[in-house]
């Protein structure tokens, strides 16, 4: 056994809420503009679409992304003759 019994794999515990940086800028993102009632978020997501109708390509991309999800990627692998062994029984992939 990797532990001793009763020894925990991770006695510092959870993380706590906040300490990552998705939650930081997730807080900091969620705050308001100065003198605005738009909060940061809001005012970085119209910026990017205003960056987006005006052709720039990253800023569609970016959009594209999050939207509809980046497009599946095709992966062409060639491999040369390997015997798997699956359940204990010999099967043999070929190309």
């Amino acid at each position: 056994m990797p532990f001793k019994k009763g020894q925990s794999g991770n006695p510092a515990g959870r993380p706590k809420e906040g300490t990552s940086w998705a939650a930081v800028l997730d807080k900091i993102g969620g705050e308001k503009i100065k003198g605005g009632e738009l909060t940061k978020k809001e005012a970085v997501a119209r910026k990017l679409w205003s960056e987006a109708a005006k052709g720039q390509p990253w800023a569609i991309n970016a959009l594209m992304d999050r939207l509809d999800g980046k497009p599946k990627q095709v992966v062409d692998q060639t491999t040369r003759q390997v015997a798997i062994v699956i359940d204990g029984e010999d099967a043999e992939a070929s190309t």
